[in-house]
């Protein structure tokens, strides 16, 4: 299917208890194969879209359109191919990398397959190239409580990579590492972009919304007060929407 937006978000409401808006009439683009970063203070409502664009939360009212398709209750054949990091990044601290990235391979190898969590050669093969092309080679066996922080990220994103995604979804998950780190992973997330899939990611810092992103969201109190490139307004522009 051919499509230039690959999330397309018009009007949307969500409330958690029905009284206080967290989603106040959001809209937002996020283009297909750009790496558009998703900029606000805590509680400002960047990680409640994430969720409903993932499809874990309903909102009350507003239009949502996904990889072309607009959704307004079945969600399960696109969500497939959204892949959602949240800021825990979700690992099971007992699973090996391996056996951590393969997870994502769960909702495309039939009911029975899951089920078993059983895996063809291929797919073992396809998860162990994605580590490998991660800069994890080697640490396949390792269990995830063992890893450092930005080896964890990398496993996060292996095993999002083996949605097979054309659309990522990313909560905070450079946050709590040190700016090396931070910067690194970044780069390997802007390659991920240049093979044509699309990611939203969440961010608080300015600095990595302004060298990695092709497009700037800035939110402010559940609501959209700035969408563009991050060269238009500039760190201090961004930090002064923040305010």
């Amino acid at each position: 299917m051919e499509y230039r937006w690959a999330l397309e978000v018009q009007d949307l409401w969500f409330s958690y208890n029905g009284t206080a808006d967290v989603l106040r009439g959001v809209n937002l683009r996020v283009e297909k194969g750009l790496l558009t970063m998703l900029l606000g203070r805590s509680g400002s409502g960047k990680t409640t879209l994430l969720k409903v664009v993932k499809g874990l939360l309903k909102p009350q009212k507003g239009a949502l359109t996904v990889l072309g398709v607009p959704f307004a209750g079945e969600r399960k054949s696109a969500s497939r191919e959204v892949a959602y990091i949240p800021q825990n990044l979700g690992l099971v601290r007992n699973l090996t990398a391996l056996e951590n990235t393969l997870t994502g391979a769960l909702g495309r190898s039939g009911p029975f397959l899951s089920l078993l969590k059983v895996f063809s050669k291929e797919t073992v093969e396809e998860a162990r190239e994605c580590l490998a092309l991660l800069g994890l080679e080697g640490k396949h066996q390792e269990k995830a409580y063992n890893l450092s922080g930005g080896e964890r990220q990398r496993v996060a994103i292996a095993r999002a990579l083996m949605q097979r995604p054309r659309l990522i979804l990313a909560d905070e998950f450079v946050s709590q590492l040190d700016p090396v780190m931070g910067f690194e992973i970044m780069e390997m997330v802007r390659e991920i972009a240049r093979k044509g899939v699309s990611l939203l990611i969440t961010t608080h810092e300015m600095g990595i919304a302004a060298r990695y992103g092709d497009r700037a969201v800035v939110m402010k109190e559940g609501m959209v007060v700035y969408e563009g490139t991050p060269y238009e307004v500039g760190e201090e522009g961004m930090l002064e929407l923040l305010r």
